[in-house]
């Protein structure tokens, strides 16, 4: 079992924390954040201290900021730890049901529940948050967010960086424009 770091802790971070335990392939060290949390991980620290665990040789790191106005955030974290030199795992709860045609990029989270059916592509640094659900032929692009619940039908588009309410549904064959927010519960059955 390889050591991983949690970067940012909040309400995300402890989800996907959780789905790290379950899925029984890392070990959590512990987290950094601008100041310590009341939580069972060690507080390691801010995030200027990551270069000295990588000489450590811990080289996995996890981001852990939820999007919801912070997808700036979580692409500068991105770039700082690849320049650092970390690896991003997938992230996967081992109740999410994935085809073997799916493609998933680096430090994308697929929590609870969640089916992503055959020749999706998923992009790097994606939150596929619990009980959504990605159809067939679908591609949410990088640093995109799709919220508890949402469904994408088959061959729908999620540009970089767009935000997918919780329980919102996207209708078959819909493009989402980069960084559009698409609020909870909502029905798009045009391109956005």
């Amino acid at each position: 079992m390889e050591d991983i770091i949690l970067v940012g802790f909040g309400g995300h971070a402890k989800s996907v924390a959780d789905c790290i335990e379950r899925q029984k392939l890392y070990r959590i060290i512990g987290y950094t954040d601008i100041e310590k949390h009341d939580s069972t991980y060690k507080y390691l620290g801010k995030d200027d201290i990551l270069k000295n665990y990588l000489k450590e040789g811990i080289k996995n790191a996890a981001i852990c900021i939820g999007y919801m106005g912070k997808d700036n955030l979580r692409e500068a974290l991105y770039t700082k730890l690849k320049e650092i030199g970390y690896k991003l795992p997938v992230i996967k709860d081992p109740s999410a049901i994935i085809s073997s045609s799916v493609t998933i990029g680096e430090g994308t989270f697929v929590g609870k529940s969640v089916v992503i059916n055959s020749e999706a592509q998923i992009g790097k640094m994606c939150i596929i948050n619990t009980k959504s659900l990605i159809e067939h032929e679908c591609s949410v692009h990088d640093f995109a967010h799709i919220s508890v619940g949402a469904t994408l039908c088959g061959q729908v588009e999620i540009g970089n960086a767009a935000f997918i309410g919780a329980n919102a549904t996207i209708i078959q064959c819909i493009h989402i424009s980069p960084k559009k927010i698409i609020p909870a519960g909502e029905t798009i059955r045009i391109h956005v």
